[in-house]
């Protein structure tokens, strides 16, 4: 049962990371509460869902900066962030990088 819904969160997440960004999203997506969803991602993986969203944000974020020669704003659009130095500073505390360095450094 917790496979199975680990499965189901990872595609839920890679369908919908540029609109759902919140945990209690996601848990409704599969009719669980937020703390079973926490608790199967913890005994799966080792990481909260909160940690499991961030990073499929950032994946996004970097697979879209190295693939396209898009403006950070178009690429925090892409990712449903309005705030464009919101998603800087977020990228920045994931990944040590500001998403202009990390394409510079990466292509």
């Amino acid at each position: 049962y917790g496979q199975e819904r680990l499965e189901e969160l990872v595609h839920l997440l890679e369908k919908n990371i540029s609109s759902l960004k919140n945990v209690s999203d996601y848990a409704d997506l599969l009719n669980v509460s937020s703390y079973q969803l926490n608790s199967i991602t913890k005994a799966s993986v080792g990481k909260t869902v909160s940690e499991m969203i961030n990073e499929q944000i950032v994946l996004e974020a970097k697979r879209y900066l190295l693939a396209t020669p898009n403006q950070i704003k178009e690429v925090a659009d892409h990712l449903g962030y309005e705030d464009v130095s919101y998603f800087v500073r977020f990228f920045k505390k994931q990944t040590g990088h500001t998403p202009e360095a990390f394409r510079k450094n990466f292509k």
